[in-house]
């Protein structure tokens, strides 16, 4: 973990509400689904760092992936190239790596799309599953559907783009004449998380998610990003943000 002064290369609108943003770093290393804490200016406002998905990082340039939800990410988005923001990270714990003989299948909806298009770029293999409102909220198109090894299914809720359905709907259907061990990736609404984690228990898969809450610190002092699981409660900034979805409490 670093705390670093990142000099911003791009910070362009890559769809309706959601920026790219690039920006030179210098990590030793990390792992697809880690996360860092971004100090966007050296003033009280906003007060807080904020908690972003890595979505790349190669050739000292970080990439992350965010969504304008807020003050804080309102701010972000306004940042010019040659501006300094502050990076501490990689921070929590990233997906493990599938077996050369395990089956891949991803599930991305809503915000939950940067590290699980990390993890499939690294991978590269196996069926890539994206859930988004409309076309207009589908972020890095061309981008996604050029990963080598990864096929990619879209839907949307009012069919703009793909089938009119939601993420986890489909899950089943890809994942039902598997006969290889397997493993299922998420990210996105706890609604589309249970739903995932249901479909992928009753198949026998293994099934990994990555958790979003709000975060203070971002590396485990402030207990302030609990969730329940079957070994008591977890510090998604610690433990996770990616959990085995079996040992989750879903509400």
């Amino acid at each position: 973990m670093k705390d670093l002064e990142c000099q911003i290369v791009s910070n362009q609108m890559v769809c309706e509400d959601t920026y790219l943003l690039q920006a030179c770093c210098d990590f030793e290393s990390w792992k697809p689904g880690q996360f860092v804490m971004v100090r966007i200016n050296d003033s009280f406002e906003p007060f807080l760092r904020r908690p972003l998905g890595i979505l790349a990082y190669h050739e000292s340039k970080l990439e992350l992936l965010y969504k304008v939800v807020g003050d804080g990410t309102r701010c972000l988005s306004l940042k010019k190239p040659g501006e300094i923001i502050a990076v501490l990270g990689p921070l929590g714990n990233g997906f493990r790596i599938p077996a050369g003989d395990e089956q891949v299948t991803y599930v991305a909806g809503g915000a939950g799309l940067p590290p699980i298009l990390a993890l499939a770029e690294h991978i590269k293999k196996g069926t890539l599953i994206i859930g988004a409102r409309t076309r207009s909220n589908m972020p890095l198109l061309t981008r996604i559907q050029s990963i080598t090894g990864v096929e990619t299914l879209i839907v949307t809720d009012d069919g703009s783009i793909g089938p009119k359905a939601l993420a986890a709907d489909i899950l089943e259907e890809v994942i039902q004449d598997s006969h290889l061990p397997g493993i299922v990736y998420a990210c996105g609404p706890p609604a589309m998380l249970k739903k995932t984690a249901l479909i992928s228990q009753a198949k026998g898969l293994a099934c990994q998610v990555s958790l979003e809450e709000r975060m203070a610190c971002g590396f485990g002092v402030c207990t302030g990003c609990i969730v329940a699981t079957k070994s008591g409660n977890q510090r998604v900034c610690r433990e996770g943000p990616v959990f085995e979805a079996a040992q989750i409490r879903w509400s």
